[in-house]
């Protein structure tokens, strides 16, 4: 009641702020938390990621007295030490944090969303060097205080019952006898320029946002700026000490877990392409600017400007909102007077970025400053065919711009873990990324493995608010998982997801020998039209059978050998009769012959080559499948030996991607609706690197792989990243080139396996 009658109040402080009264306070003290560790028992499968929980934390979680949402606080803490020390420092924030050592950016964009389970918290790693003498460690945090598509907002219950939302910060270091750890000895401070909806007063514009996203709009006034808090000579005797929120691993952010992947990545200021048009140039109207960027990425943009007080610049990127008009972010800047510099740390994405200026600001700097998911691109792929060597890059580029503290299916609009989208996007990563690519699967995969609940349906999208079971999504992720297991040789991952996976297969039901439809939470099957949705369905379970039957052999689990055998053979002697028309495979209750299905089920390997002709037929006549899909249809086709065919429907279809211009790829094929790079849209990278060149693992961590490459197009050059060392095949008509690793063996168009030795070696082709 008493957070009620709080609420009622603040919203007729605000109604009066907005005929010009004095903004209202914000709580000048954090409630009483409950105490104690969280209540998992909802949770199936947490013991998969135990090795990453760290458990001898000193550190506390630490804020300001207040909490409230939208915020942001910055902390300093100063110690000395004998010697220069290289450290581990083991970090965490709800939301986000940047972080100084010594004046110099150390982390652009620190702490994943939460969290590896519903209740708990990923924890980053970070090598840091100290000096000799004093040190400076300087944070500003972040804390969006709301749940999206993509993370889970801390919840506390204060003593009258009523929940509320937390922000933290915990920060813990050895440096050889010194402990420094995150306690009431650091210094904290609401960084008052960033405003919300209640400190902005009639001064905030509240642009509206998509629903599913958990981060915000800024709206910074410089005026109230706290001045360079991150030199060590700061003077912050005037800020509070920080309050204690709780011990490591209680309530509100529970466990914390290794983030498995290192820190994003980022560089320094770089000028936009055409910076120089108004850099030094006073405006004398309000004004609109573009400023270009060298491609559709991740970056934050700082400027730095002269101007009188109250001036407020207005900042977006050209995918401020996709085809549908769903908003993201849109940023605001209100100058104070004279000389002054400011980076906005929340990423944004884009090719473009767009300022709304006003007249009598004149800029001295515009730059912007890359960042992105750890990793390099390792893999690459060049042929005789510029579409194709355009549509490689643009893949790698798409799944780049859609990867950066997990997976998620595009960097705008909601920012969510799809585990359909990343299936996609794992199976690109594999053949394009190095350790970086590797790493974030793992972490995708325990994910899904450990937000499983009782029931034991898989999750499809984790972490999120909406974790929804989407049965195909769940699938179609067991083929990239497998793909994984069989790049990586990651075994405890995969037995992990294998006890979950196998767990959820059982939940399907069988009806006259063949899978009952399984709607899941959110019944949803593909974008497009003319679909059939039981057949296509009953080929995303068959493959996924057959996959976990081979992954259960690699890994020796026998226990479930029975149940996978009986469906396989219960439906591999039904389905033909049920599915054949002489039109094409379809389920009695659809009323068309989809493309889509017809290729799960020679993908899948239910179709044999008998039925190859027929479902070839069908891919070449019907073209519904979305670019989600439509990979599993290219991948058929080469499973099938007609990567000409392939080769023909990727540029058939993504044709129109190739003339835009956006370096990335889009969600649909029409141009109507959804968003302009897409994670799951990255199909073209994976069939060229895996069925064209043909580079193809056969046992778990490239111990054994084959290469087949296709004669479909005259010459190409790829290059893989294995943990083995990197592979290279070149072709160059009736010549092959091949940089080898051991275990591997050439499949020559003619069937003819050659052994291939290590090293550089040249073979007919």
């Amino acid at each position: 009641m008493k957070r009620l009658v709080a609420l009622f109040l603040a919203l007729v402080l605000c109604l009066a702020a907005a005929a010009c009264v004095p903004a209202p306070k914000e709580p000048e003290t954090v409630p009483a938390p409950e105490r104690g560790k969280m209540d998992r028992s909802d949770l199936l499968y947490t013991d998969a990621i135990a090795g990453y929980e760290k458990t001898d934390w000193q550190a506390e979680w630490i804020w300001t007295k207040s909490c409230s949402d939208d915020s942001y606080v910055a902390f300093r803490k100063t110690f000395s030490l004998a010697s220069a020390q290289n450290a581990t420092a083991f970090i965490s924030a709800a939301d986000k944090y940047v972080l100084w050592v010594n004046g110099q950016l150390t982390v652009l964009d620190g702490s994943l969303k939460r969290g590896p389970t519903p209740y708990d918290s990923y924890y980053d790693t970070v090598e840091l060097s100290l000096k000799e003498g004093e040190n400076t460690i300087a944070v500003l945090c972040t804390f969006n205080g709301r749940s999206g598509d993509g993370s889970i907002v801390p919840v506390l219950v204060d003593e009258e019952g009523d929940e509320y939302n937390q922000a933290g910060f915990i920060f813990e270091l050895k440096a050889g006898d010194t402990l420094i750890k995150s306690d009431s000895t650091w210094k904290a401070q609401r960084h008052g320029a960033y405003k919300n909806r209640v400190t902005g007063g009639t001064a905030y514009v509240k642009y509206e946002q998509s629903s599913m996203l958990a981060e915000r709009n800024v709206f910074y006034m410089a005026a109230d700026s706290l001045g360079d808090f991150t030199s060590p000579g700061y003077d912050d005797s005037a800020w509070e000490d920080a309050t204690a929120i709780s011990r490591a691993g209680d309530k509100p952010f529970g466990a914390l877990y290794s983030a498995m992947t290192k820190p994003v990545q980022f560089e320094g200021y770089k000028d936009f392409a055409n910076s120089a048009d108004f850099v030094g140039k006073a405006f004398s109207a309000d004004t609109t600017i573009t400023l270009e960027l060298p491609g559709n990425m991740q970056f934050t943009w700082y400027m730095e400007l002269e101007s009188e007080a109250g001036k407020t610049i207005t900042v977006y990127t050209d995918t401020y909102t996709d085809r549908q008009e769903l908003p993201n972010f849109k940023d605001t800047y209100v100058t104070a007077a004279g000389a002054q510099s400011y980076e906005n740390y929340p990423w944004r994405s884009g090719s473009r970025l767009i300022m709304e200026v006003p007249a009598g600001v004149t800029f001295r700097r515009l730059c912007y400053r890359p960042s992105g998911a750890a990793g390099t691109w390792a893999g690459s792929f060049t042929s005789s065919d510029a579409a194709l060597d355009q549509l490689w890059q643009e893949s790698l580029n798409t799944i780049a711009i859609c990867m950066r503290d997990s997976f998620m299916d595009c960097p705008e609009r909601e920012r969510g873990p799809y585990m359909g989208d990343a299936s996609n996007q794992i199976d690109a990563a594999l053949y394009s990324y190095d350790q970086g690519g590797l790493d974030m699967t793992k972490k995708a995969i325990l994910a899904c493995v450990a937000w499983t609940r009782t029931g034991g349906a898989i999750p499809s999208r984790a972490p999120s608010v909406k974790p929804q079971e989407i049965p195909n999504q769940s699938l179609a992720f067991m083929t990239s998982a497998y793909h994984y297991w069989l790049h990586s040789g990651d075994r405890d991952t995969m037995t992990a997801y294998y006890k979950a996976f196998a767990a959820y297969l059982k939940l399907f039901e069988m009806k006259d020998g063949l899978p009952k439809y399984r709607p899941g939470s959110w019944t949803w099957n593909d974008w497009g039209n003319r679909i059939d949705s039981d057949l296509l369905q009953a080929g995303y379970y068959y493959y996924a059978l057959r996959l976990t039957k081979a992954l259960a052999a690699d890994l020796g689990i026998t226990e479930d050998n029975a149940f996978l055998t009986e469906r396989m053979e219960s439906m591999e002697k039904n389905w033909h009769d049920a599915y054949y028309t002489a039109e094409g495979f379809k389920s009695a209750g659809s009323k068309y012959v989809d493309d889509r299905a017809n290729a799960l089920l020679a993908l899948s390997g239910l179709a044999g080559p008998e039925d190859w002709p027929l479902i070839t037929s069908v891919l070449e006549s019907t073209c519904e499948a979305s670019p989600f899909c439509e990979k599993y249809v290219l991948e058929a086709l080469c499973v099938m030996g007609r990567q000409d065919l392939a080769i023909k429907r990727i540029k058939d279809r993504y044709a129109p991607m190739l003339t835009d211009r956006w370096d990335t790829l889009w969600e649909q094929f029409n141009d109507v609706t959804g968003t302009y790079n897409h994670g799951w849209s990255a199909a073209p990278l994976y069939i060229l690197s895996k069925y064209v060149a043909g580079v193809q693992p056969t046992k778990a961590g490239f111990e054994k792989y084959e290469i087949v490459p296709s004669d479909a197009l005259e010459s190409y050059t790829c290059t893989v990243w294995t943990p083995r060392g990197e592979i290279t095949v070149t072709r160059s008509g009736n010549s092959l080139t091949v940089k080898a690793i051991s275990g591997g063996t050439l499949v020559k168009p003619n069937g003819e396996r050659i052994t291939l030795q290590e090293g550089e070696h040249s073979y007919a082709f």
